[in-house]
């Protein structure tokens, strides 16, 4: 029997659904590993105001500030799924979910928790690919929920699927930039990177390199995502067609408009 836990999408699935298990297992191994971290940040900053090294810790007084601030996102987004199908009945793939909460995980407990940020250069740079993959895939999801709720007479074509799509995963990759920026500016965090690890600060076309060099992967990860998408509705519509029912108009035809 799989696990239940009210309002993060962890529930007992219907045998077969192995995906959708896995997701809630990892979901609850990621709250707790968020909860955590989140307790270990608090303690941090507690023995940074009272000026106590704590014992093989190299984090800062602001890297404890973003642990315990990125905690407390993850922790509301760990339960966003469960929130959605709750309220507004959207139900997101086991494997979508998945790639979610591995991706919190990714971010937050190995990014930040574990330096792999300092440590290795690239990680926020593959991150930022795996965003856009991951929120293009959702776009994607969201436009086939449409398309099978039968109380929407119009059937959306995989054309504006693809460009909704890219449009939602840049639009959501945009505004994480603006929330760094914002908390850089309040609390001098350097989420944009905009200085070395080393203090140095960082002038011109270096300071803006990260920020950019983000968004260009997020549309990197995104245009992937979408000519995916694409050719799998294609794909589908192909099939269709084949069956006699060409793409958009199957739902007309079983309505008995055609």
């Amino acid at each position: 029997m799989a696990l239940r836990k009210k309002g993060i999408g962890l529930e007992k699935a219907p045998p077969g659904k192995k995906k959708g298990n896995i997701a809630a297992m990892i979901s609850l191994f990621v709250l707790f590993s968020l909860i955590a971290s989140l307790v270990y940040s608090i303690v941090g900053l507690a023995f940074t105001a009272l000026d106590i090294t704590m014992w093989a810790s190299t984090h800062t007084k602001e890297d404890f500030i973003k642990i315990s601030l990125q905690c407390l996102l993850g922790i509301s987004l760990i339960y966003l799924p469960g929130l959605l199908k709750k309220r507004w009945k959207i139900s997101i793939a086991g494997g979508i979910r998945l790639l979610y909460v591995l991706f919190l995980y990714a971010a937050i407990i190995l990014g930040e928790v574990r330096n792999f940020y300092r440590n290795f250069p690239h990680w926020d740079t593959l991150l930022h690919t795996c965003s856009g993959i991951m929120l293009g895939s959702f776009g994607f999801e969201l436009i086939d929920i449409l398309n099978e709720n039968k109380t929407i007479p119009v059937k959306l074509n995989k054309w504006f699927a693809a460009l909704f799509s890219f449009c939602f995963a840049v639009t959501l990759d945009t505004f994480w930039e603006v929330i760094e920026f914002v908390m850089d500016l309040l609390m001098d965090l350097n989420m944009q990177q905009y200085s070395t690890y080393g203090g140095t600060v960082l002038t011109g076309r270096a300071a803006l390199f990260d920020t950019m060099k983000d968004l260009v992967v997020d549309i990197l990860g995104a245009v992937f995502s979408c000519t995916v998408g694409f050719l799998a509705l294609r794909k589908r519509e192909t099939k269709n067609s084949q069956a006699g029912l060409p793409g958009v108009q199957l739902e007309a035809a079983k309505s008995g408009k055609l």
